[in-house]
């Protein structure tokens, strides 16, 4: 149950955790312009896709060992169906925004 609950969160918080890094790295990036200066940037940006990545992980065995059960059946089974498609809509959700929220690293300037 604790693993369907990471799975939930850890995409919101993956993508937390990179707007505000990223908000902090930005300035320095701006400030000496090249490539290194864009590392952690683009560090960090890998990691909230991996993190994001790793919420769909952490679901898909649970809703593979309740796929007979139905979000209405009495609990646990529907409890851990929904929370198991809930983390899997969660994290595949958060591994678009991630995608959306690295593509302008390669694309323009952090001064831009």
């Amino acid at each position: 149950m604790r693993r369907l609950w990471l799975a939930i969160a850890l995409g919101p918080l993956a993508w937390l955790t990179y707007v505000v890094i990223a908000y902090a790295l930005v300035p320095l990036a701006c400030r000496h312009p090249g490539a290194a200066s864009r590392i952690g940037l683009y560090g960090v940006g890998a990691a909230t896709l991996v993190m994001a990545l790793g919420a769909v992980v952490l679901a898909w065995p649970a809703w593979r060992t309740t796929d007979r059960a139905t979000a209405d059946d009495a609990p646990p089974a529907g409890l851990m169906r929904f929370m198991a498609m809930t983390g899997l809509g969660s994290g595949a959700l958060f591994v678009v925004v991630a995608i959306a929220g690295i593509l302008p690293l390669f694309l323009l300037a952090p001064c831009e």
